[in-house]
């Protein structure tokens, strides 16, 4: 079956009963494959969602959602991955299905270019539940994550509304999208820590930093892992800008006059000390920069389509409103 072509039938004898064959279709577990055929039949009913099976060469999407606009047309899609109930990532709780995976297939879908939602497929019941995959809904503890999809948000008419609204970003604004929640806290007022240690003869493609979230008294509230990717010969203290590129990073100056007993400090990013010639130690303060008070702002227009409205209480002439146009316009 190797050799077939896609798109050649297999006949006789065959498992796949004279069916289409489709390269990557045999490797689905079965119950997500009725999942998915759940889903297109399902999408077939609803007037304003096309569904589009992506059948094979991707990573983690099963299909897409087109969404069937009247004006302006868009062309929105929203990625999809199908779970089946059966599935051994999945745990059924009170509240809904617990969907879990490893960190390197939530970090695809939440920086997507499409917002991406999962299904999660009862065969007893034949229906779809389905969730967002987003910063809000997505826990992550360790090198892990878990999302809920509540037994009450059944996929059917009344969620095409919610789904053709999801929030489209590009990857770089997903990137500030997952962000979002540290930005929020700096504009509150509360202060975030960032410590890092480096060692300065083993080069190393990864690294690892901590941040750390403060109370209104200075003390460290919750701190949290932040691993990254870099090149093995790029010293770390130069990857931070592209890590947080909505954050001016600065000296803890408190802190690093309180340990080098000195009056002034260095201008640039410097360790505060260097172990033994071989651990330099960072402890740095995160700022909002233009860019991330601007996303905050534009944040809301992408999340919620707000805008400022247009002041017309001067009116717009008498010509142009004696026009039938603006005369039924009033009449609404």
């Amino acid at each position: 079956m190797d050799d077939m072509a896609e798109g050649q039938t297999v006949s006789g004898g065959s498992p796949y009963g004279g069916r289409q064959f489709v390269p990557g279709w045999e490797e689905v577990p079965n119950g997500e494959r009725m999942g998915i055929y759940t889903a297109s039949r399902l999408t077939a009913r609803l007037p304003d969602l096309i569904f589009r099976e992506q059948r094979s060469g991707d990573t983690g999407l099963n299909a897409h959602l087109e969404v069937v606009e009247e004006y302006p047309k868009m062309g929105k899609m929203v990625g999809l991955q199908v779970r089946s109930e059966s599935g051994s990532e999945i745990e059924r709780t009170a509240r809904g299905y617990v969907c879990r995976g490893e960190m390197a297939h939530v970090a695809y879908w939440l920086q997507h270019s499409l917002p991406v939602i999962v299904m999660v497929y009862e065969r007893g019941q034949d229906r779809l539940l389905w969730e967002a995959v987003t910063p809000e809904t997505i826990e992550i503890s360790g090198q892990h994550w878990e999302l809920l999809v509540p037994y009450d948000q059944i996929y059917g008419e009344e969620s095409v509304g919610r789904i053709a609204d999801l929030s489209c970003y590009s990857p770089y604004l997903a990137r500030l999208a997952l962000d979002r929640p540290w930005m929020q806290i700096i504009e509150m007022g509360r202060g975030i820590l960032l410590e890092m240690d480096e060692w300065l003869n083993q080069p190393s493609a990864r690294g690892s930093l901590r941040l750390s979230v403060l109370s209104e008294n200075g003390e460290k509230e919750s701190v949290y892992e932040w691993p990254f990717q870099t090149n093995p010969d790029m010293p770390h203290v130069f990857r931070l800008a592209s890590l947080f590129p909505w954050a001016n990073i600065e000296l803890d100056s408190d802190f690093y006059r309180e340990k080098t007993g000195a009056e002034t400090i260095p201008n640039s990013l410097a360790p505060w000390t260097v172990e033994a010639g071989e651990i330099a130690r960072f402890r740095l303060r995160l700022l909002l920069n233009e860019l991330g008070r601007s996303f905050l702002t534009t944040e809301l227009f992408l999340r919620r389509g707000e805008f400022p409205l247009t002041d017309f209480s001067g009116g717009l002439g008498t010509e142009y409103e004696k026009g039938i146009k603006f005369q039924l316009y009033k009449k609404q």
